[in-house]
This record gives C-alpha cells, structure tokens and sequence, in this order.
C-alpha cells in the first residue's frame, strides 16, 4: 500500500480495545506514519509490541490526553478500537469544555455522541484522520465478492431486496441486521454483532437461509465509528449455519482481509457485496 503523504511519524493513535486497533498500530508503523500511542482501553497486543511509544491514558482525561497531542508537532489524530464512554459527570474538563459539551450533549445515539467527540476533537484543533481514507485498501469492494454455487436462488434474492436493505441503514438504526429470507429478523442493538449472531443462532437452529448483513449507516462519520468485520465474525456464522454475508461496496472495514476472503471461500458461506 503506498503512503501518499509527505510527512514522517505524523499520526497520533487513539487506541481502544480489540484486535483492529493492534493491526492499526502496525499498519501505521509500516507505512512510517505512527507517532504515539494513546491508550485508553486494555490491549495486551498493543502493549507488547510498542512499549517504547505507548502512553496509557482513559477517556475520562480527555482533555489531557488532547493537550499531550497539541504539544506534538503533528495534530492528526486516528482513532481506533472499542471504548466505553463514561457519564458525562465522569470526564475531566475546563469549564470552557464542559460549556461547550453540555450545549452538545442533546442526543443519546452513540452516531451522534461520536459526532460529539469528533466535533469537541476538531474545536481543540485535532485533525481526526477519516478510517475511511487511511484504511482504504481494507475495504470490502465489489470484486472481493465469493458467491457459493449452491446459493444461486438465496444471492438472487438478497440482490432483489437490495433498496429494502438500503432503507434500513439509512434510518441510522442499527451498523447490522440477521435476514431470513425477505424477514428482518433482529436488528443489532448495544450489546452487538456477535451477542445478535449468537442469539439468532441459537433460536433458529433449523432455518437454512439466514443472512448477515453489515454496513455503515447512512450518517455514521468515517473518523470514529466504521464498521469493521474480522475473522470471528465468520467463525460465528459458521457456528450457526449462517448461509451468506452480505454487505455494501467500500461500506465496511475488513480486519486481516486477505485471511477473511480465505477463510469465506474455504466455508460454505457466499459473500454478497451489494
């Protein structure tokens, strides 16, 4: 992957938990464009391999992990990975911040408390780097697309319920949903994909055409929460007899991608990009 910028060792990552962040860090490294690493969540992984850079840090001093970036000579900032957002009354501000965040503080939709943080992040002069951009070489594209022969009928059918599944995301309601058939059978919700795998799963052991589908909702903002699909997503469909994955061209972020294709034309799932 070629780095088109210009400048050295000028990104700072935020890092939460999860593998993705890990193979952020490395990605970056590679394309000798990592800084620092700011790290509010546990990651063993992170951890160990970039001890000379790492500084532990928790959401709930934001404002002093921003003012540590600031004093940096680049102020591009990529986030990456899980991190749970505490109470309001938790986090450590200015009073200025906190006037500024209150006036914000009107939705309790995690898009919009991501819209939030971005915006909060920007006012303190932080360019926030779009995962989008960065990670564009790890986006599922229309020609990653592995149809099994014996889903003709059941491929046919997701691409005739394509507009359907188009409105679904584009009500800002859920990052994935679980189809059988022309049903919505659940919508994900805050305990997320694999708890909504499992429990589908589970219930309906005997279906033979459930469907999983994933994708960026219609205002989900590219520089924080970017639906990313890694390699247990797949083993979890496995599990339950799962018969497709489908989702949208340049909509999700692939962890370990090449891996991820692999392990979809080994299985007995086809991979549906829409």
């Amino acid at each position: 992957m070629k780095n088109s910028a210009t400048s050295k060792n000028d990104i700072s990552l935020i890092a939460g938990s999860g593998y993705f962040a890990y193979e952020s860090a490395m990605f970056l490294k590679k394309i000798n464009r990592l800084n620092k690493i700011y790290l509010i969540n546990e990651n063993k992984n992170i951890d160990n391999r970039f001890t000379n850079i790492v500084i532990k840090s928790n959401i709930r001093n934001i404002e002093q992990l921003i003012n540590s970036i600031k004093k940096e000579k680049f102020k591009n900032v990529l986030i990456v990975g899980y991190v749970s957002l505490p109470p309001f009354s938790e986090i450590k501000l200015s009073f200025l911040s906190k006037l500024y965040l209150k006036k914000n503080l009107y939705s309790k939709s995690i898009n919009d408390q991501s819209l939030i943080l971005k915006n909060f992040l920007v006012n303190k002069k932080i360019n926030l780097i779009s995962q989008k951009k960065i990670f564009k070489d790890f986006l599922l594209q229309k020609n990653d697309q592995i149809h099994n022969k014996n889903h003709k009928k059941l491929i046919s059918n997701i691409e005739l319920n394509k507009k359907k599944i188009e409105r679904i995301f584009n009500l800002d309601i859920c990052q994935s949903i679980i189809m059988s058939g022309n049903r919505i059978l659940s919508y994900e919700d805050i305990d997320g994909t694999d708890h909504m795998i499992e429990r589908i799963g589970k219930k309906n052991k005997d279906f033979n055409d459930l469907i999983f589908v994933k994708s960026k909702k219609k205002n989900q903002i590219d520089e924080i929460d970017f639906p990313i699909l890694g390699i247990n997503t797949i083993k979890l469909l496995r599990k339950y007899n799962f018969k497709a994955l489908c989702s949208f061209h340049q909509k999700t972020i692939i962890s370990k991608k090449q891996l991820f294709l692999e392990q979809i034309s080994k299985s007995n799932l086809s991979l549906v990009v829409l």
